[in-house]
């Protein structure tokens, strides 16, 4: 049965499930399989991820794993290692310089060479998805890594999100995958055949799959943001991990809720990356008097992404952040479909029950050294 644009959906919102699936198609794989991850790490899921892809190496599937430079930087070398041993295509985007040294001659082509350097440190792929026999793709917020997972994390396990669908929209995936590839550095058993050209071909924002890997695609799904905003009628509901978004979403979600649209955000207590926090808590006070509701997830590190404009929704690894909508590569799945969209107003509820809400009245006021923080952290934004 047709999902919308896609022919099956399943949402997850436990990662010992997901990694279950993913894996379990894994082994399934026919062909080839191609795992993005902008962290990777090198622990008991990590290692099942591998140990399953070699399996499928050895019976003649063609596999490639592609993590960040940075996000992956502390496994890589394991990483690496395994993937030579057991035939698989193992790539790094945009890896950090492991050798300085070959940049220490003061010349004009050593010079290009740390520029471009500088120019790619700040352009990360922040993707994470599973994409097998382009057929099936798991994708959303989960890193290959056991911190979401129960079975070894326990009442510490991230809060996150992830989906998998499958139909015609991955059809131009691959095509995407495959052309990342060649802005990677490559290690491992390459062969030319996986990176032969394909046509691009045009996306548009209302496509089921958004992906922002050019320049143009960015802009148009910004500005379908933008767009979809301004035009809400019901109800805005974000669940994200870092928000610290750009001025002119931030000044479109305030006008939805001082025209009377539901506007809500869960956003964590708890975090990874405490800069980002304190630029967005610095926004807390011009959004409550606005109309907007803040909540802030307390079991737990929340890390999920997830969108819900009426009866629009997106479900991702896209944070609405400058990293995400200027720097990092990003893919989210859209959904129209009323059952699913019930399945993440639910997940909605239960996260609003696990929060506490903050309002003008109980957010009181941040220590000088704070406030200066979050100031600087929110100047910082593009960076962060």
């Amino acid at each position: 049965m047709s999902i919308g644009q896609w022919d099956f959906v399943r949402i997850y919102f436990e990662g010992d499930e997901y990694f279950r699936d993913a894996i379990s198609q894994i082994e399934q794989a026919q062909s080839e399989i191609f795992i993005e991850s902008y962290i990777f790490d090198y622990d008991p899921i990590g290692i099942s991820v591998l140990e399953s892809c070699a399996r499928a190496a050895r019976r003649g599937v063609q596999v490639s794993i592609t993590v960040d430079g940075v996000g992956s930087f502390n496994s890589v070398r394991e990483l690496m290692e395994f993937c030579k041993k057991n035939k698989i295509h193992f790539h790094i985007y945009h890896p950090l310089p492991m050798k300085i040294s070959k940049l220490r001659q003061i010349s004009w082509k050593y010079l290009v060479r740390l520029l471009n350097v500088l120019k790619k440190i700040n352009k990360r792929n922040h993707r994470k998805l599973f994409l097998i026999d382009s057929s099936v793709c798991f994708l959303g917020g989960m890193n290959i890594s056991q911190v979401h997972s129960h079975n070894f994390m326990g009442d510490q396990t991230w809060r996150d999100s992830a989906i998998q669908v499958r139909g015609e929209p991955l059809s131009f995936l691959r095509i995407e995958l495959l052309r990342t590839l060649k802005d990677s550095g490559f290690h491992g058993y390459l062969k030319k055949r996986l990176l032969r050209k394909d046509r691009t071909p045009k996306q548009v924002p209302q496509q089921a799959l958004r992906l922002n890997s050019h320049f143009r695609w960015r802009f148009a799904l910004l500005k379908d943001l933008i767009r979809r905003l301004n035009e809400a009628q019901s109800r805005i509901l974000i669940t994200n991990a870092y928000f610290v978004p750009r001025t002119n979403v931030l000044k479109a979600i305030r006008k939805a809720a001082e025209r009377g649209v539901e506007v809500a955000l869960v956003l964590p207590s708890l975090t990874d990356v405490p800069p980002v926090q304190w630029a967005s808590r610095s926004l807390y006070r011009r959004m409550l008097k606005s109309g907007v509701r803040i909540f802030e997830y307390q079991p737990t590190i929340l890390h999920a992404k997830t969108l819900i404009i009426d009866d629009w929704a997106t479900v991702g690894s896209h944070n609405l952040n400058h990293r995400s909508i200027t720097h990092d590569l990003e893919v989210e799945a859209v959904l129209t479909d009323p059952t699913s969209h019930q399945v993440l107003l639910n997940r909605w509820h239960q996260d609003v029950q696990m929060s506490k809400e903050i309002t003008v009245e109980n957010l009181g006021h941040f220590p000088l050294w704070q406030s200066v923080l979050a100031r600087l952290a929110y100047w910082l934004r593009y960076w962060i």
